[in-house]
């Protein structure tokens, strides 16, 4: 598990700032009074939400538009979808992220055969 840190003086409740860590992309801010983190990509195409338009806690992707809710993460335009959550503690004027470590890369192999059990192939 890696940990990444930042300063909280520089989160600010209209802007999300992004952190890369260990070949992850962090989206850290404060909301509605609390430091989040998620990963910073939109399910739609991956877009960076860092700089979408942030309204009653609510982050715009400035590609596609799709909108989730910062507080929870989930998608708030649409059921279904969320933004992977990450642990954070405030130490001081630090922000620590727990960043687990990311699962092993599936083989063609398990790719295939995820696909084929859900009627892809």
């Amino acid at each position: 598990m890696a940990e990444v840190t930042t300063a909280l003086a520089g989160l600010t409740e209209q802007h999300m700032i992004r952190l890369s860590v260990t070949g992850r992309d962090v989206l850290v801010g404060l909301i509605a009074g609390q430091v989040v983190a998620y990963e910073d990509g939109c399910g739609h195409r991956g877009t960076s939400l860092a700089e979408g338009l942030i309204r009653d806690c609510i982050v715009t992707c400035p590609a596609h538009l799709w909108r989730y809710d910062l507080r929870t993460g989930h998608r708030h335009d649409s059921p279904g979808g969320s933004l992977p959550r990450f642990n954070v503690q405030i130490d001081g004027d630090l922000v620590r992220i727990d960043m687990p470590d990311l699962p092993p890369e599936k083989s063609l192999r398990e790719i295939l055969l995820d696909h084929a059990k859900e009627g892809h192939a």
